[in-house]
């Protein structure tokens, strides 16, 4: 019962003071109501219990204090390195065989190998974004279609027939324009398959498709591309390794969908 009133007292308290106060503070003239309610408080006639309520000591529970700020960011248990996670896949991430159609595929034949000091768009001097690789190497827009490319995954969708996004694979980037001069699309995606599989299924492709299909390793970059005489198509993939496993390709295309 004691224990009851105490805590009554405190709650009583912390409801008194701020009331109190703010009646008090909307009268400025009214000091001496706030000299008598100090005196009630604290003074020789305050009520010893609830001095003794303001005064005891706060009791914490050992067992719970472990539970507090249980959802707060804590440190990281080691520095950060600034390294990307291995891409290794993910579940269902393999193409089927009549995805790929792979009973019909044709071997890429083997590469031809070009020099850095004889490529003017491969190695360091290669095209960081989708943009500046379509004007490199569709030569279409004179510098134009960089500025004119549209992003947005849907463009992935869009890309010409002989060139899809291989299947199962992840997109990180597509762009497109259509009509004009700069009618292109452009994606950028990692499959999981060897690179040998991915270039050996748009070679494949393009090769079905009326195209030219000339296969080089471009300062260590393995490309393939080519040209369709009756309409003006064109083409331009690169394949690279993957960190984790895999291989990240770039597709140029012209007269996409």
């Amino acid at each position: 019962m004691r224990k009851l009133s105490k805590n009554i007292l405190i709650a009583s308290a912390a409801l008194a003071l701020p009331l109190g106060l703010a009646a008090c503070s909307a009268d400025p003239d009214n000091a001496e109501a706030v000299a008598q309610l100090d005196e009630k408080l604290a003074g020789k006639d305050a009520d010893p219990a609830m001095n003794s309520a303001l005064n005891d000591r706060i009791l914490v529970d050992p067992e719970l204090t472990d539970s507090a700020n249980v959802t707060t960011v804590r440190e990281a248990d080691a520095p950060l390195n600034g390294q990307t996670p291995p891409d290794n896949g993910y579940k269902g991430d393999i193409a089927s065989a009549e995805e790929l159609d792979s009973a019909k595929l044709m071997r890429a034949p083997k590469p031809t190998v070009v020099a850095a000091e004889d490529c003017k768009s491969c190695g360091d001097q290669r095209a960081v974004t989708l943009g500046g690789l379509a004007d490199d190497q569709m030569q279409r827009g004179k510098g134009t279609c960089n500025a004119k490319l549209q992003y947005g995954a849907r463009w992935a969708t869009r890309m010409p027939t002989p060139f899809p996004v291989y299947p199962k694979g992840r997109v990180k980037e597509a762009a497109g324009i259509d009509g004009g001069k700069c009618d292109l699309r452009v994606a950028s995606f990692t499959t999981s398959a060897k690179m040998q599989n991915v270039v050996d299924y748009y070679y494949t492709r393009a090769k079905r498709s009326g195209y030219s299909a000339e296969y080089q390793i471009r300062a260590g970059e393995h490309a393939l591309g080519g040209v369709r005489n009756n309409d003006g198509g064109a083409y331009f993939i690169t394949f690279n390794p993957h960190p984790g496993g895999g291989t990240a390709v770039d597709i140029v295309a012209n007269n996409g969908r």
